[in-house]
C-alpha cells in the first residue's frame, strides 16, 4: 500500500506520497522575489528557513490561484512550498492502481507534471509530478553559488528532514490539539451524512456509518477524551487499529507535521504516546494511543442493528433562538461559535452592524440578527455564530448545541417570508412536535456589509 496526500486545486484533485510532504502550513504573507519564474509566487521565512513558494495554479494552468494553504515537500533535490486550494486527507491504495496518463483525457493540466492518474470514488485524482521545477530551481541554485560568495539561496538546503522522526495527523477539539501517528491513519474524510446509532453502548459511540460499503464504528474524540467543546464534528479521521478500521469524530485536521523522535516529551497516561510542542512551546498537542480506542469489539451489536436497513439520511445544524423563535443553521455553513465582548463599532453602518472584531487576526462583522430580521432586542447575549464563508459573525439570544435530525424532516421555506425577505430556506419538523427554522446566512449577509469592513481595513492600513 501506498499513502498519499490528497489536495485541491479549484476544483482538480492531486495526490502526493505522504512521506514526501513534511508539513502543512497556513502563511499571511508570501515575499516576492523579482525578476522569478510567473510560476513562483514568492518565499516565506517558516522557523528561520527561506522556502520557495510555487503557485500550483499558475504552474498547472497559467491561472494564478487564490489561498493560504501550503504544503511543504521535500524530494531528493530539494524543498518547495506548494500554495493549493485546500487539503483534503489522506488514501492508501496499491501502487499498481496507479495508471498512465496517456490512457485518460485530461484537459488543460500541463502533461511534464503529471506522474500518474488514480480512477479513486468515480473521479480522477492527478499524481503531481514536481521533479521538472525542483531540478530547474536546484541548478540555478548551485550555478548561483558558483558565482557568488556568501549565502545564496538554495532549496535543497534547509529544513532537511531528521532521518529520525514520525509523521503524524494533528486535529482539534474545541482548543485542544491533539495527534495520531500517520502510520494508524487510513484517510480523512467529511462527516458522514447518515449514522445509526447503537443501544447499550457507551456515550462516546456515535454509532455505525457506512464508508464504501464498509460499516465502521464512530468514535466521538470530544466524549472519548473528555473534551469540553461545542464546535461541530466536521470530520472523521479512519484509522487502522490493528486488524479493525474505526472512524474518529474530530473539528477539523490541523496539520500533517514530522517531528524529531527526540522532541517528544513523555507523559503519564493511559491513552497518551507523549506531548509535542509546536509553535515555539506555546502550544503543546498530545499524541494519542490508538490502541485504547480498538479494545472494544462491536461487532455483535452491529450485526443486531442491521445498519443498512436502518442509516436514514441525517442533516446537522447549529440550533439557537432568537425572542424565543427556535432557529438553527446548517453546519456545514458555522465556522465556529464563540463569545465575544469588546466590538468595535464601524462608522456609518446600518443599525443591526454592531461593529467588527478581531479574531484571532481575522476582522469579522458582527451582525445582530435580532435586528436583521425586525424582531425587538430585549436579550443581552455575547455569544456569536463565525459563517464559513463570510467574514461575518452572526450574534444571537440563546445557543442551544449540535442538532442533528433526519432530511425526511426537512421541508422547504415557501411562501412564510416575503420574497424580498427571504431569510429561511428549510423548516424542520422536530419530534416533539415543534418547529424549527433555518437560517439561510447567504440572505442574511448583505454585500454592503461586507463592503464596510473592506473601507474600515483601507482606514487602517493607511
Amino acid at each position: 500500500m501506498v499513502s498519499y496526500i490528497v489536495f485541491s486545486v479549484g476544483e482538480q484533485k492531486f495526490i502526493y506520497e505522504t512521506e514526501k510532504v513534511v508539513e502543512t502550513v497556513k502563511v499571511d504573507r508570501i515575499f516576492p522575489v523579482p525578476k522569478s519564474p510567473d510560476y513562483l509566487r514568492g518565499v516565506i521565512n517558516l522557523r528561520n528557513n527561506v522556502i520557495p513558494v510555487i503557485d500550483t495554479g499558475k504552474l498547472l494552468w497559467d491561472t494564478p490561484l487564490e489561498g493560504d494553504t501550503l504544503l511543504i515537500v521535500e524530494e531528493e533535490d530539494g524543498i518547495v512550498g506548494l500554495l493549493v486550494s485546500r487539503v483534503v486527507g489522506i488514501i492508501s491504495v496499491e501502487e499498481e492502481d496507479l495508471a498512465d496518463v496517456k490512457e485518460a483525457e485530461l484537459e488543460d493540466v500541463k502533461e511534464e507534471f503529471i506522474r500518474g492518474i488514480l480512477d479513486y470514488e468515480g473521479g480522477i485524482l492527478i499524481l503531481l509530478n514536481l521533479k521538472p521545477v525542483i531540478k530547474k530551481r536546484a541548478k540555478k541554485a548551485k550555478k548561483s553559488s558558483k558565482k557568488k560568495k556568501g549565502k545564496s539561496l538554495d532549496i535543497s538546503e534547509g529544513l532537511k528532514r531528521l532521518e529520525d522522526t514520525e509523521g503524524f495527523v494533528i486535529f482539534s477539539l474545541g482548543k485542544e490539539w491533539f495527534a495520531i501517528p500517520v502510520d494508524n491513519v487510513r484517510e480523512v474524510v467529511d462527516y458522514p451524512s447518515s449514522v445509526a446509532q447503537l443501544p447499550k453502548t457507551p456515550d462516546y459511540i456515535e454509532g455505525v456509518f457506512l464508508l464504501r460499503d464498509k460499516e465502521l464504528i464512530l468514535y466521538s474524540m470530544k466524549r472519548f477524551l473528555c473534551v469540553d467543546s461545542d464546535r461541530q464534528e466536521k470530520r472523521v479521521v479512519v484509522l487502522n487499529v490493528g486488524s479493525k478500521s474505526l472512524g474518529a469524530a474530530v473539528d477539523d485536521v490541523r496539520e500533517i507535521r514530522w517531528v524529531s523522535k527526540n522532541a517528544i516529551l513523555q507523559v503519564e497516561g493511559a491513552s497518551s504516546k507523549g506531548v509535542i510542542a509546536l509553535e515555539g512551546g506555546s502550544k503543546l498537542v498530545l499524541i494519542l494511543d490508538v490502541e485504547e480506542l480498538g479494545k472494544e469489539d462491536y461487532s455483535q451489536e452491529i450485526a443486531q442493528e442491521e445498519v443498512h436497513a436502518e442509516v436514514k439520511p441525517m442533516k446537522n445544524f447549529v440550533r439557537f433562538s432568537i425572542n424565543d423563535i427556535d432557529m438553527a443553521v446548517p453546519i456545514e455553513k458555522v465556522k465556529e461559535v464563540v463569545e465575544l465582548s469588546g466590538i468595535t463599532p464601524l462608522p456609518n453602518s446600518p443599525d443591526y452592524v454592531e461593529g467588527m472584531f478581531n479574531l484571532r487576526n481575522s476582522v469579522i462583522v458582527i451582525i445582530s440578527l435580532c435586528k436583521r430580521l425586525g424582531l425587538s432586542c430585549n436579550e443581552n447575549s455575547n455569544r456569536v455564530i463565525v459563517l464559513e464563508d463570510f467574514p461575518v459573525g452572526i450574534k444571537v439570544s440563546n445557543l442551544k448545541g449540535i442538532f442533528k435530525t433526519e432530511e425526511e424532516n426537512i421541508q422547504p421555506a415557501e411562501g412564510v417570508s416575503e420574497p424580498e425577505e427571504e431569510f429561511l430556506e428549510g423548516i424542520i419538523k422536530t419530534d416533539e412536535g415543534g418547529i424549527v427554522f433555518i437560517l439561510s446566512p447567504e440572505k442574511v449577509v448583505k454585500d454592503e456589509d461586507i463592503s464596510l469592513l473592506e473601507e474600515q481595513e483601507v482606514e487602517v492600513d493607511s
